[in-house]
């Protein structure tokens, strides 16, 4: 049995998606429930390895199971033996080819900040609070010139060593309602840091501490400046297949 699950998870107290020893994570909890469930700890593939402190709505996990398992029991019995900030939306059979990572056609990941905040508290885990007012058509201008294939090299690095770091950004869009800022971008696959880096840089675009031209120095290989916005601002929404 080949088995696809979609996933949501709270990040906040885990150490990312992949599993270290002595560190609590996604896949070392998951695994385990696994293994409580079915009696075997199969390897676990997964769309994208989040970061520590990092969310996911739609994270997409794969993994064969030797003996059958009623494949509709399986989202209720996996969550009974998770922790609450751990969640199994859904489970289905899919063809021995499918693999989640290599699969996948598109991630979307959206990154949140709440701006003009001289102090908050709400957002402490889910968003990056900033004192500032942006500038949202600055950052959707920068946001455009990120658009297309590019190597990012200045923005990650490749999950396989000596792996390539040219991605190709099918959309980035800024919005803003009120206080709340969202900065959402689909691509076919992303460097490690990569969303956190382009939200750091348009973050300064919009403070109006860089220029666009700037972006075009870190698209041609320059990491001048380039900061690494805070995981707690970050989820995975998606994958397409």
């Amino acid at each position: 049995m080949n088995v696809k699950l979609v996933l949501e998870y709270e990040g906040t107290r885990y150490h990312g998606w992949q599993a270290q020893s002595g560190a609590p994570t996604i896949e070392g909890a998951l695994r385990a429930a696994i293994e409580s469930l079915t009696g075997e700890s199969p390897p676990l593939t997964a769309a994208g390895r989040t970061d520590a402190g990092v969310h996911a709505l739609g994270q997409v996990v794969n993994f064969r199971l030797e003996r059958p398992f009623e494949i509709e029991d399986l989202p209720g019995a996996l969550n009974a033996r998770l922790d609450a900030d751990i969640a199994v939306r859904h489970a289905e059979l899919v063809d021995e080819t499918f693999n989640a990572r290599y699969s996948a056609r598109a991630r979307l990941y959206a990154y949140r900040i709440r701006q003009m905040l001289p102090r908050g508290a709400y957002q402490r885990q889910y968003a990056w609070g900033l004192r500032e007012h942006l500038d949202i058509s600055a950052m959707q201008a920068a946001a455009e010139r990120l658009q297309g294939r590019h190597d990012f090299a200045a923005f990650g690095r490749s999950p396989r060593p000596g792996g390539h770091t040219i991605r190709n950004v099918h959309a980035i869009a800024v919005s803003a309602i009120d206080e709340w800022v969202t900065i959402a971008v689909a691509a076919d696959a992303f460097l490690y840091g990569m969303v956190r880096r382009i939200a750091g840089a348009l973050v300064d675009i919009g403070r109006q501490r860089r220029s666009l031209d700037w972006i075009d120095g870190l698209l041609n290989g320059s990491s001048s400046g380039l900061r690494l916005a805070p995981a707690q601002g970050l989820v995975q929404v998606g994958v397409e297949y």
